[in-house]
Formats: structure tokens, sequence, C-alpha cells
């Protein structure tokens, strides 16, 4: 369970930072009260990092999968997507508050517009994938954990 609160702990410094980075690069841009996505970067961190990280260990102790070979590749691959998809989060943030400041003339490219979508894509994919692995994991049955503890 230590390794999840690290993970967690991870996900809330990462997170919050974020969201205070949100905030003043926002501010410097003069982009206040108005919707960028860099305002769900923080979001997703703490709720997709740092609390389901935390209701995956307590789940997985409580079933007492700590050993399922599946388990040991889907958590990777969720930590994986969640840090993906934050950073894309981030990326596409920064290029909307540029791009609705009053002070620049940025304009974010068709072509770039297009590679940051597939490559956040690509992340979302690998997110649900680790998230199905996981409930796949939690969800069958062991053959050495059922001949041992009957299930209730």
């Amino acid at each position: 369970m230590k390794k999840y609160i690290k993970f967690a702990l991870v996900f809330v410094a990462v997170g919050l930072a974020l969201g205070v980075f949100f905030r003043e690069f926002s501010k410097a841009y003069g982009v206040v009260n108005v919707y960028t996505t860099l305002g769900l970067g923080h979001a997703h961190l703490l709720v997709l990092g740092a609390a389901f990280t935390l209701i995956f260990g307590l789940v997985t102790e409580k079933l007492g999968k700590q050993s399922s070979k599946l388990l040991k590749w889907a958590f990777p691959v969720y930590i994986a997507g969640v840090c993906g998809t934050g950073l894309m989060i981030t990326v596409r943030g920064i290029l909307d508050v540029l791009s609705q400041s009053k002070d620049t003339d940025f304009i974010v490219s068709s072509g770039a517009n297009g590679a940051i979508s597939g490559v956040s894509g690509i992340f979302h994919a690998v997110l649900g994938t680790g998230l199905i692995l996981i409930f796949v994991a939690w969800l069958l049955k062991e053959k050495k954990q059922s001949a041992e503890q009957p299930e209730a």
C-alpha cells in the first residue's frame, strides 16, 4: 500500500503545482475567467492520479490481489496513460491561453492542432486500457486464491 501512497503523493504535488501554474500563467497573459483546457489539468491529475491510485491500492489490498500478474502490468499502463494525458492537457492548455491572449498574435496551426489531438487520443486510449485491465484483474479468480479461500 505504501507504493500507492507514494504514487498518489507525487500526483497530488504535480496536480497542485499545475493548478498554481494555470492560475499564474493565465493571469500573466490576461486570460482570466475564460475557459481553457489548462484549467482541467490539475483536476485530472488529482482525481485520476491521486484519488484513483489510492482507491486502486485499497481495493487491491482488500481483494488480496497484490501478487496478480495482470495487475502488475495494468497499473503501469494506467499510470502512463494518466501522465501522458496530463501532459497533453497541459500542452493544449498552454496553447489555448496563448491563442486567447490579447497580447499575442499566436495561432495554432491545423497540423499542430491535429498532432496534439492525436497524441492526446493515444494517451486516453492507454489510460482506458489500463482501467479496463485493472477491473478485469480485480474480477478474475486466481486458481491459488480460489482453492484456499472460498468466495463469499
